[in-house]
């Protein structure tokens, strides 16, 4: 089999020569699929195709396990993205790493305070040192705070379709993820209130709200966060909120924290979870942060034996990232939101198939596949596959044959959306946080392969 980093290398080359011309004809939208963002890309080219094939990356080197002896030109999957780290970040951790000795360290307390900082600067609120608690990522801290709130057996509940490590973090706690289904209409996704009261109940102990929502991409509105936060609190449902896509806001939208509502009932009974990794790509580095304005929830967090021990090379970049970053994550969103809105135009012109919204924030793309998954048959295709497998081998679903479809016919790999539970069963996600050169190059391959079908 060739060599898949040069083989990437190649296509790319290819794909790149053509992308003048691909831009020029959406000259109506010019404007939102030009490179340049507002003069940024001159010092952080986000046009560049950076391979990070052969470097363990999840996103990449996955799927060619998951698809031995496939070509894959463009993995969209998983949420990380592909640009190069913010340079400010890359050189804090080179001069942290000339030290020699990587003994026990204290977390120190520039690391809080650039959260502090951050959080002011960008969203206007202010977060006391005494209201935040270090944490090894969002979801290590979810489950700190799930195990601290919910007794074994107890129900979580949470907005469906959700990301899918939401309802594995619940079951790791031991507890039962209960959905309460989003409403889809014309416009978009709204939370279904009326099905949300009839799920609260004694035995409801959390809701896990994301916000911005992973994967319809909602931004709740403070109306809808004062009464999501009023019904779990007459409930006695503390309500835990992720937030870590909460820099990527397209352009018009607004996010508002569960920290900023200054009801009684936020005030007391709500967490907010949050990480400099999803913002400036540094998953690997394992850091997170959790706060909130009561102070006995956090209490009640350490106390259920939460680890506040933190990545020693994870506080070095997230402080960087926070101190010094700004810039790049600006230039990052603004390319984004151009990614989303060519995304969009490309789509409706090219590939009617497949339905699309640009969200109101994240870099996922939430795709309706029903018309070409209804094409091709796609339920029979899994039904008949299912007939033929071992009854303990795990089920095949629809999604997982449009999955194989794009992998096999277009070289693109995208997120199942049966995955994200209720509602998804149709849909496959799609990661924007890339070169629009490769964007361009996976959603021509695409649309070859919907007319191929």
């Amino acid at each position: 089999m060739a060599n898949p980093v040069d083989e990437y290398r190649r296509q790319l080359m290819k794909s790149a020569a053509g992308l003048s011309f691909a831009l020029a004809s959406h000259s109506a939208h010019a404007s939102n699929v030009k490179s340049s963002i507002n003069g940024s890309s001159d010092q952080f080219n986000l046009d560049e195709v950076y391979s990070r094939w052969g470097t363990d990356s999840a996103k990449w080197d996955l799927q060619l396990r998951r698809f031995p002896g496939r070509k894959i030109t463009a993995a969209m999957g998983i949420a990380d993205m592909d640009f190069r780290t913010a340079p400010a970040i890359t050189h804090a951790l080179a001069n942290r790493i000339k030290h020699d000795n990587w003994g026990y360290m204290l977390m120190p307390e520039s690391y809080y305070e650039s959260i502090q900082n951050w959080t002011l600067l960008r969203y206007g609120e202010e977060i006391q040192r005494d209201q935040i608690l270090g944490a090894t990522g969002v979801l290590p801290g979810l489950l700190s705070a799930i195990r601290a709130f919910c007794p074994p057996q107890s129900k979580v509940l949470l907005h469906a379709p959700a990301y899918t490590q939401l309802y594995v973090t619940i079951k790791a706690a031991s507890c039962i993820p209960v959905e309460s289904p989003l409403k889809k209409e014309s416009d978009g996704y709204r939370i279904d209130f009326e099905d949300l009261e009839r799920q609260l109940s004694n035995d409801t102990k959390a809701f896990l709200l994301c916000n911005p929502h992973n994967p319809t991409g909602n931004c709740w509105s403070r109306e809808d966060l004062e009464t999501l936060v009023s019904m779990c609190a007459r409930n006695g449902t503390v309500v835990l909120s992720d937030e870590i896509h909460c820099d990527f806001i397209a352009q018009g939208q607004h996010f508002t924290p569960i920290f900023s509502l200054e009801s009684e009932f936020a005030e007391r009974n709500a967490v907010s979870f949050n990480s400099a990794t999803k913002s400036f790509n540094l998953s690997a580095f394992k850091t997170g942060y959790i706060y909130a304005r009561n102070k006995k929830l956090l209490d009640k967090i350490v106390a259920s034996g939460h680890s506040q021990v933190v990545n020693t090379l994870g506080v070095v970049a997230s402080r960087a990232a926070y101190e010094e970053g700004g810039d790049w994550l600006d230039a990052v969103v603004s390319y984004i939101d151009q990614n989303m809105r060519y995304l969009e135009n490309y789509l409706a012109t090219n590939a009617p198939l497949i339905k699309f919204k640009r969200p109101e924030g994240t870099y996922l793309a939430w795709l309706d596949f029903s018309g070409w998954m209804e094409k091709i048959g796609a339920t029979q295709l899994a039904a008949s596959e299912n007939k033929n497998k071992d009854k303990d081998a795990p089920k095949i679903h629809a999604g997982d044959i449009m999955e194989r479809i794009l992998v096999e016919e277009a070289g693109v790999q995208l997120d199942r959306g049966y995955r994200f539970g209720a509602g998804g069963e149709n849909f496959l996600r799609m990661n924007v946080g890339t070169s629009r050169v490769l964007l361009k190059r996976a959603l021509d391959n695409i649309t070859n392969a919907t007319r191929a079908s």
